[in-house]
């Protein structure tokens, strides 16, 4: 009899334990904790005298499944001998949902430097207010300046590791009390190192 009741209770104690388990391995295998991320960008962007081309890459790290910190560097192709590049820090959060689709809102700081080509006379106010006095237009003129980011998107999971992720970005370029804004539309390919679930059963 007493060993009738203690294969009962070590039963119980089994069920009991089993169950917990269960749902955390359950848990593990439809969440992720950190994620090492890599993405190349290609899009378009704007600001008050130019337009044209971008690309970009950048790297990243999922600190937490809806918090992520990534640092990107990008190029602008603006015409008339003019271009920029653009390096930024940035914080991306969720804002609600999760694996398949992922959209979320951005933010950060960063440096651009704009370089105009001799005799570009769709050089915005920004620039034009800051040239010395004298002759212009006999080389290329470049400027360094502090920026503000803010922007979102959407991440679209195609698999574990592999997402697309279209998104517009506002930089304030700033100097001096005055701000320039450059508009961005671009689509990154993101490819994350760590296995990232997509769904209960992928």
């Amino acid at each position: 009899m007493c060993r009738y009741r203690m294969m009962l209770v070590m039963a119980c104690l089994c069920c009991g334990v089993a169950k917990p388990a269960f749902s955390q391995g359950d848990i593990g295998s439809s969440e992720w904790s950190r994620a090492t991320t890599l993405n190349a960008l290609a899009g378009a962007a704007f600001d008050s005298g130019h337009a044209g081309p971008l690309i970009g890459g950048t790297v990243g790290w999922e600190v937490l499944p809806g918090l992520a910190i990534e640092g990107s560097g990008t190029w602008l192709d603006f015409g008339h001998r003019s271009s920029a590049y653009a390096g930024a820090l940035t914080v991306r959060a969720r804002l609600f949902g999760r694996r398949t689709i992922d959209p979320f809102v951005q933010g950060g700081v960063g440096m651009y430097r704009a370089s105009f080509g001799p005799g570009d006379d769709t050089m915005p106010n920004f620039y034009q207010r800051r040239m010395g006095p004298g002759p212009h237009g006999l080389g290329q003129t470049t400027f360094t300046d502090p920026t503000l980011l803010v922007g979102g998107g959407v991440n679209v999971f195609i698999n574990r590791h592999l997402a697309i992720r279209p998104d517009l970005l506002a930089t304030f370029v700033l100097r001096g009390g005055h701000q320039h804004v450059v508009t961005s539309i671009g689509v990154h390919a993101v490819y994350h190192f760590e296995d990232h679930p997509v769904t209960p059963a992928r």
